[in-house]
């Protein structure tokens, strides 16, 4: 059931989308508007536009916009209607029931989040009871204070513990699987705890909620650490755990920490350096640096200086590149981890080694020139062997030809010859065939007078009617453009009014909502409607070549017809007559 537009505009108006981008963007005040950098590309220079006067935001980099709750459902991949009712939640706007999210089971999400909230109660419980785990945790150098802010729990070593509290809180057991707190038997006969004999890790989304556990064995057993499956809920490659706790420090401080595992975040944190967060269990991927990018674009990584942490470091160095950022590392020689060498030099010490971080393409580079004798040719030809696999994983781009420049220089390659060099690789080769991404759309992209015609309607009183008057819907041959004219008019139609604004928040349509956005937020050289180039007579003009165009084509047709036509018959007479018609129309 589709949501009233009064509803709509109602939870649009109680959400000011400055504050709702705000936590995923940081941004800064840019004249009327608020400006930062964009979270759906690759974006170096500040190019995403907050309108909190048009309510709506755009990128002028990629072209994606649209309102708040396009980009609730961009960044969140959610679908429309929840993006509604999750806003309506979160400002106080009461939602009928109805109109809860129906992708899935409308109340899935709010079920495990009930669930997992109980499941926190009783994992809390458990600690507090616990000594030992509470020593672990003095060991581990985190004051009891802290217990309670970071949410710790310990599940004791029971086999349905968990499951028998959340039956009693009214849980059902299909929600404590989804939730991934139980797990059916094999070949039936019942569920048991998924997490026991183990310290318990809340893991939260960018909102605060708790979405997730990590689960440390106390004692002996494997695996050492256990992580909540996923669920509707979570998507680990779209999580950073403590980045809901750090994302303020990380814009007060200006950069980002990421560290390999939980408890190097959390002795980080409790000793006062909270701008640090660590992916959750697997590597590192595209979604997890595009996230950090909403906050900083300085990351610094910190890595171990045995083989595998210099791997891991020449690993990161395409998926930052590739995202538009240059990571910067430290590299702990002297310890094993974050954790341990804060622990043996202090806070102050360990500031000082993050201020002294240099980029990573320079370390590996460093690292060839001491392997290598760059002044021979067998030299640079091992050093550039040894950097083509870095390369190569860097998407085709201008972060590419940054990197190129800077190995070349360092390595004393010529250019050219390392392209070739990169370009010889299969997955290059398929790469450039294909294509790397699919490219927004902008003004500048859609057929002139089509164009003119429908960002008329959308911008200029009146427009809808002549349009429609005269005709012209039906020869609209982008098909972008003609869905966005088919909504106005039946927006218009039930609505009985048109006020563009309203239209944009109505939109669920990605691809539509962002070019509307870009429609109502143009840069200079694109608003090609302004009063002062006189915009109405320039969509009227449009109107008629678009008419025109129509015309001209059947005029062709019927030309091509009458040369096969003999002279004289029927078929070449109306063909004839139809051609005469024609040109009065042109010529009139």
């Amino acid at each position: 059931m589709r949501i009233p537009e009064s509803k709509i505009a109602e939870v649009a108006a109680a959400a000011d989308i400055v504050e709702v981008i705000s936590r995923y963007v940081n941004l800064k005040r840019a004249g009327k508007d608020f400006r930062g950098l964009c979270p759906f590309h690759g974006d170096k220079d500040p190019s995403f536009y907050v309108s909190p006067q048009k309510g709506i935001f755009h990128c002028f980099g990629c072209a994606v916009g649209g309102s708040v709750f396009n980009f609730l459902m961009k960044v969140e991949n959610i679908p429309f209607t929840e993006a509604v009712t999750t806003l309506a939640r979160q400002h106080g706007v009461s939602m009928p029931r109805e109109y809860t999210p129906g992708r899935k089971d409308p109340d899935e999400k709010d079920r495990l989040t009930k669930a997992l909230e109980a499941a926190s109660r009783y994992y809390r419980d458990h600690l507090e009871s616990n000594a030992a785990v509470k020593d672990y945790l003095a060991r581990r150098g985190i004051p009891p204070h802290w217990f309670e802010q970071i949410g710790f729990g310990f599940a004791p070593d029971a086999w349905d513990g968990i499951q028998t509290y959340l039956l009693r809180a009214g849980v059902d057991v299909r929600d404590a699987v989804a939730a991934g707190l139980v797990r059916p038997r094999q070949g039936g006969g019942g569920y048991y705890d998924y997490f026991r004999s183990r310290l318990m890790i809340p893991i939260r989304d960018l909102g605060g909620r708790l979405v997730a556990y990590g689960g440390r064995i106390v004692g002996e057993g494997e695996p050492k650490y256990l992580n909540s499956p996923e669920s509707s809920l979570y998507r680990k490659r779209q999580v950073l755990y403590g980045l809901d706790a750090a994302k303020d420090a990380i814009r007060k401080e200006g950069f980002v920490i990421l560290v390999e595992g939980y408890f190097d975040q959390i002795s980080l944190r409790v000793r006062g350096v909270e701008n640090v967060v660590a992916p959750l269990g697997t590597a590192l991927g595209p979604e997890q640096i595009r996230i950090l990018r909403r906050f900083s674009s300085d990351v610094i990584t910190i890595f171990d200086a045995d083989e595998a942490g210099l791997r891991a470091a020449r690993r990161s160095i395409p998926l930052f590149i590739s995202e538009g950022i240059e990571p910067r590392c430290l590299i702990l020689n002297e310890d094993k981890d974050p954790d341990e060498a804060i622990n043996r030099i202090g806070v102050d010490a360990f500031r000082g080694m993050l201020a002294e971080a240099g980029s990573t393409i320079d370390f590996l580079l460093d690292g060839l020139q001491a392997r290598f004798d760059l002044g021979t040719m067998q030299g640079r030809n091992l050093a550039m062997e040894e950097c083509l696999p870095v390369l190569r994983e860097i998407a085709d781009s201008k972060e590419r030809d940054y990197a190129i420049e800077r190995f070349a220089s360092r390595l004393r390659l010529r250019e050219d010859r390392l392209r070739r060099a990169i370009a010889s690789s299969p997955t290059a080769r398929a790469r450039i065939e294909a294509g790397e991404s699919e490219r927004r759309r902008t003004l500048f992209d859609f057929p002139g007078d089509e164009r003119n015609v429908v960002r008329g309607m959308l911008l200029r009183d009146g427009v809808i009617d002549r349009v429609v008057e005269s005709g012209v819907m039906k020869d609209l041959e982008d098909p972008v453009l003609r869905s966005a004219a088919e909504r106005m008019v039946a927006y218009r139609e039930e609505y009985g009014i048109f006020d563009s604004a309203s239209f944009s928040l109505s939109l669920e349509d990605s691809q539509l909502a962002s070019v509307v956005a870009g429609w109502l937020q143009p840069c200079s050289e694109e608003d090609d409607l302004r009063p002062e180039v006189d915009g109405d007579r320039m969509i009227f003009d449009s109107i008629d070549r678009i008419r025109q165009r129509k015309i001209l084509r059947r005029k062709a047709e019927i030309q091509e017809r009458m040369k096969v036509a003999p002279a004289g018959t029927e078929e070449y007479n109306v063909a004839a007559a139809e051609l005469q018609e024609i040109a009065k129309r042109l010529y009139k």
